[in-house]
Formats: C-alpha cells, structure tokens, sequence
C-alpha cells in the first residue's frame, strides 16, 4: 500500500528532516555503521532537511493553532511536520492516530497512508 502510494511521486524530489535521520540512525551501537548508514540515507533521497529556528518557529506556530482544537502532537512529530512545512513540502506519513486530523490538514500539506 505505502509502496503503491509513494510511487505517484517518484517524479518528485524526496527528502527526509534531520530528525527523522536521527531518529533512524539511534537504533545502532557503532558509528562505522552509523556512518554508513547516513551516506546510504544521502543516496536515497535528494535532501535531509535542516532543523533551523525558522523550523522551531514554525513549530510553535502549528502548536498555536493546534492546541485550541485540542490536538497535541508528539514534540518530535511536531517538529517533523513544522519541518516539512517551513520547507514548502508534503509531510507523508503512515500515522494515521497522530496526524490524519482535520485541522492538521487544513494547515498544512499532508498525506496521511491509512494501509
């Protein structure tokens, strides 16, 4: 399903925030294989995004809008989403339970993969 999903943007660049790089790379013990598991993560995608303050900016301001509809994002979720955003990209995701919310989507450029 995700496969098939993503497949429509093969013409696009694809690009990852830094986080989720981080968030990919803590589960190894030994930076040989860390190492070498970010430059496999520079050759799959066009851009590891930066975490910048604009980033954090942009963070606080989804969290602003977000938290009188009563919806709280996971503090990295937020920041991977406010990523994407400040970065004029689609944020693709598979959590549905989190993201595939109807203020999120109207606030930002989401798909949510419901497999």
């Amino acid at each position: 399903m995700v496969k098939s999903h993503l497949s429509q943007y093969s013409n696009e660049a694809w690009a990852i925030p830094s986080l989720v790089s981080f968030e990919f790379l803590q589960h190894y013990s030994r930076l040989d294989v860390v190492s070498r598991t970010q430059q496999q993560l520079h050759r799959v995608f066009d851009e590891i995004l930066p975490f910048t303050d604009d980033v954090a900016v942009e963070a606080w301001r989804l969290n602003d809008r977000l938290l009188p509809q009563n919806i709280a994002l996971d503090k990295l979720d937020l920041l991977n989403l406010a990523t994407a955003h400040e970065a004029g990209a689609t944020f693709v995701t598979h959590n549905s339970n989190d993201f595939d919310k109807s203020p999120i989507h109207e606030l930002t450029d989401i798909h949510v993969i419901v497999s």
